[in-house]
């Protein structure tokens, strides 16, 4: 059985839309700020033409198309959660105290998937495909959740962002809460009435890539050196300086209160 007509179209533009991308990923050096997210869209890429030859050679619903398929899936869960990680890291890198708060929330969230990744895999059959249907599923939630969040601090504790980023954290947002709305709720209930749904995903994935592709479409603004840091040591005699000058204007601050 080979692709439909519809989703021929779409495939070929996904394609399209991914050739645009990795140029702009490329002109703009784009390895220098994020390599996950660069090596995560090449991959993308790569998969995107291997599997529309594995299809039109092997036909989608072969042996060989299905383990090819799933093979890389495992590989862009992967890719998928570094780049989530890497964004965070961006944002924070200047935040130590916030990052330390952000890394618990992402153990947390981790530790989480992983348990409802085993147990929900567990009952099912096909144990070894449906841990990676479940992984997808929970690595999806894990990824809008933590970009929304992710997202919300930002904006909350107005630390600064480049454009790029931020909207590529958008598309990435996006794309990964349509995927757990489609798997969880709408496809299950709409796919007897809609043949046409299988295809939302597809689309939802375009409307990333041009997010992804108008992020990049302008050069990338220079970095900045961070700052440069004292000694701990200096740090820590401050802060006794400080605590100590508190203790004596709350004495005297007592004294001049007595009766």
């Amino acid at each position: 059985m080979h692709l439909t007509a519809s989703a021929n179209a779409l495939w070929t533009l996904t394609f399209i839309f991914e050739v645009v991308l990795c140029a702009f990923v490329i002109h703009r050096r784009l390895w220098r700020r994020l390599p996950l997210f660069t090596t995560y869209v090449l991959f993308k890429f790569f998969v995107t033409a291997a599997l529309w030859l594995v299809y039109k050679r092997f036909s989608y619903d072969s042996d060989f198309a299905r383990y090819f398929y799933w093979s890389t899936q495992s590989l862009l869960l992967v890719t998928r959660g570094s780049v989530c990680v890497e964004l965070c890291l961006l944002a924070f890198k200047n935040r130590p105290g916030l990052w330390v708060h952000a890394q618990r929330v992402l153990n947390s969230v981790t530790a989480v998937v992983l348990v409802y990744v085993v147990i929900d895999a567990y009952r099912q059959a096909y144990f070894a495909t449906k841990i990676i249907l479940s992984s997808e599923s929970g690595l999806e939630l894990s990824v809008a959740i933590l970009l929304a969040s992710f997202l919300l601090i930002a904006s909350r504790y107005r630390i600064p962002i480049e454009r790029a980023p931020s909207l590529i954290a958008v598309g990435m947002c996006m794309h990964s809460s349509f995927k757990v709305l489609n798997t969880s709720l709408l496809k299950p209930w709409l796919d007897p009435h809609f043949s046409w749904w299988n295809n939302a995903q597809a689309i939802s994935f375009q409307v990333a890539l041009v997010i992804w592709i108008f992020a990049l479409r302008r050069p990338l603004p220079e970095t900045k050196p961070a700052p440069t840091l004292l000694p701990m040591g200096v740090y820590q005699s401050y802060a006794r300086l400080v605590g100590q000058r508190l203790k004596d204007l709350d004495r005297d601050i007592q004294e001049v209160t007595k009766p």
